[in-house]
C-alpha cells in the first residue's frame, strides 16, 4: 500500500505534521460522508435500501470496496487523488444512510431527539479513535502482529453477517458489532503505526482514506450496539 521513503525517517516534528495532514484529510472525509448521508435520506435513497434487502446491500457494498480499491491506486496521482478520496467518502455517507436513518427515527421516538444516537456514536468513536491513535503514536509497543488477526476477524465478520441476514438474529447482531468495534479499536492501533513507520512523506492522502475507514465501520459498529440496546437487544 505504501512505498518509497517512510515517515519513520524524518524527524519526529516532520512524523507529527505528516499525520496532522492525515487527519485533517480525515476530517473532511467525515465531513462529506456526513453531507453523503444528508443527501440519501433527503432523496430518499436510504429508506429505499431498507427496502432492498440483502442483495441491495451487496451491491452498495461491492461499490463501495470497489472505490476504496481504486482510491488507494490513485493515491498519489494529484487531482485524481483527490476526486476519488471525496467520492469515497460521499460513498461512504451512503452506505451508513440507512442505519442513520433508523437512528433518527428510534432518536426521536424515544428519546425526544433524532440525533441522541447519533451523538453519542459519533462521540464514543471520536473518543475511542483519538485515544488508540494517539497512543499507537507514543508506545514502542510492535502492533504488526495484529494484522492476520484483523484480516480473519473481518472475513469471520462478513461471513456472520451474511448468515445474519437470513436468520435475523439480535443477539448475533449485537455479537458482531461488538465483535467489530473491537477489531477496528485493533486497526486503529496497527494502522496508526504501520503508517508512520511504511507510508512515505506524500502518502497522507492513502493513509487518511484507511484511518477514515477505521473511524467509519466503528462508528456504524458502535452506532449499531447502541440502537440495539435501546431496543432491549430482542429478537
Amino acid at each position: 500500500m505504501f512505498g518509497g521513503q517512510a515517515v519513520s525517517q524524518l524527524s519526529r516534528t516532520q512524523q507529527m505534521s505528516f499525520l496532522q495532514r492525515v487527519y485533517m484529510w480525515m476530517a473532511g472525509g467525515l465531513v462529506l460522508a456526513g453531507v453523503g448521508s444528508a443527501l440519501s435520506i433527503q432523496t430518499g435513497v436510504a429508506e429505499a435500501m431498507l427496502r432492498s434487502g440483502m442483495m441491495g446491500h451487496l451491491l452498495i457494498l461491492g461499490l463501495w470496496w470497489g472505490v476504496a480499491y481504486y482510491a488507494q491506486k490513485v493515491q498519489f496521482q494529484p487531482t485524481v487523488n483527490t476526486i476519488a478520496f471525496a467520492v469515497y467518502s460521499l460513498l461512504t455517507g451512503l452506505v451508513m444512510s440507512d442505519l442513520i436513518l433508523i437512528a433518527l427515527i428510534i432518536g426521536a421516538q424515544t428519546q425526544g431527539s433524532a440525533g441522541h444516537y447519533i451523538y453519542q456514536a459519533f462521540g464514543l468513536t471520536a473518543v475511542a479513535f483519538g485515544g488508540l491513535s494517539y497512543y499507537a503514536t507514543k508506545t514502542d509497543r510492535d502492533f504488526s502482529f495484529m494484522g492476520g488477526i484483523i484480516t480473519v476477524g473481518i472475513i469471520a465478520a462478513i461471513g456472520l453477517s451474511l448468515m445474519n441476514f437470513f436468520i435475523e438474529s439480535s443477539v448475533l447482531g449485537m455479537a458482531i458489532s461488538f465483535g467489530v468495534v473491537l477489531l477496528m479499536a485493533g486497526s486503529i492501533l496497527w494502522n496508526t503505526q504501520r503508517i508512520l513507520q511504511t507510508s512515505p512523506p506524500n502518502g497522507h492522502i492513502g493513509a487518511a482514506l484507511v484511518l477514515f475507514t477505521d473511524f467509519a465501520v466503528m462508528f456504524m459498529h458502535i452506532l449499531s450496539l447502541l440502537l440495539q440496546l435501546a431496543s432491549g437487544g430482542r429478537d
